[in-house]
Formats: C-alpha cells, structure tokens, sequence
C-alpha cells in the first residue's frame, strides 16, 4: 500500500521553505515572494504538492499579516488576500506548464522561463482581483516592477540554497527534479 503522505525528506524541506519565507518575511515586511515560491514548488515537486505548499505560505504569510501586522479585518481587505492566493495558485499552475518546454535545458532557462510564465499569470489575476475589489483595474508599473524584482531576487536566491544542497548531496528535493 502506498502512503499519500510526501517522503520525510519532500516534508523537512517544504518546512524549510516555509520557515524561510516566513523568516523573511517578518524581516523585510510582509512582501511574500509568492511566485518566486511558486516557480521553486512547480520545479521540485510534483503539481499537487507544489500546489499545497504554495497555499501553505500564502495562508502562513496570510497569519502574520492579520495576526502580527494587524491588517484591517474588512471585506475589502479578505478580498485582496483570497485573490493573492488564487494568484499565487495561477503562478505555480503556470510554472508547472511552462517547464517540460524546457527538458534537459539548464536550471537558469528552465527557471527563468518558468518564472515569467507564473509572473503573468500572477499579475493577470491580481488586475481581475483589483477589477472585483475595487471596480476599477489600473496598471501601476511601478508597483508591478517592485514586485516582479522582490520576486526575482527571492527566486535567484532560493537557486542559489538549491544549487548548494545539491553539490552537498542532500537528500531533499532539488529544482528540475521532482520528489
């Protein structure tokens, strides 16, 4: 019989993850890298998980914001959080698609490719979100470019930990290669 349950290892490091982004988000405010967490997921585990893990630190990075960072507890503001995690959601459906484009291809491209594909996604769905919230969908480059570039640099150096624990051969699940 074989257990739904993901190995000890896939468990250890999607704690790992979820410890790190919840670390760093109380660090540097509550941006929660989401797509960046997203493209990672969609690259290492299977879509369920992927799936699962990025709901998990969506609805972590949803806890501090309410619980420490004292959000509005309004209809407005449940909104927008329900439409970050449908967003984020989209981003690793579209990481996850966009990466048997690139078999074989290396770690940069296939991340890279994976990330713009899940970016869009994501930011399609946030201007839906703002459409429903506020009755009105205005682009804000400025805005679009901070988060693409929070994301960026949180996906660069979730890479980066990868590359390391894979030279360290870690047991754990790596970038490219599904648990």
């Amino acid at each position: 019989m074989t257990s739904n349950f993901p190995p000890p290892r896939t468990a250890l490091w999607s704690a790992g993850l979820v410890a790190l982004v919840l670390g760093g988000c109380l660090l540097i405010g509550c941006l929660e890298p989401l797509v960046a967490v997203a493209v990672i997921a969609a690259g290492a585990l299977p879509l369920g998980r992927a799936l699962l893990l990025t709901a998990l630190i969506w609805l972590t990075a949803q806890a501090v914001g309410f619980g420490l960072h004292d959000y509005p507890r309004d209809a407005q503001t449940f909104s927008w959080g329900l439409g970050l995690g449908v967003a984020a959601l989209a981003a690793a459906g579209a990481a996850a698609a966009m990466l048997p484009a690139f078999p074989g291809k290396p770690v940069w491209l296939r991340a890279g490719a994976a990330f713009i594909a899940a970016f869009v996604a994501d930011q399609i769905v946030i201007l839906g979100v703002e459409q429903v919230v506020t009755g009105a969908c205005e682009v804000r480059p400025g805005v679009i470019s901070a988060v693409g570039l929070a994301n960026g640099a949180w996906l660069g150096g979730l890479l980066a930990l990868d590359a390391i624990l894979r030279r360290a051969a870690w047991p754990v699940p790596a970038f490219g290669r599904l648990a």
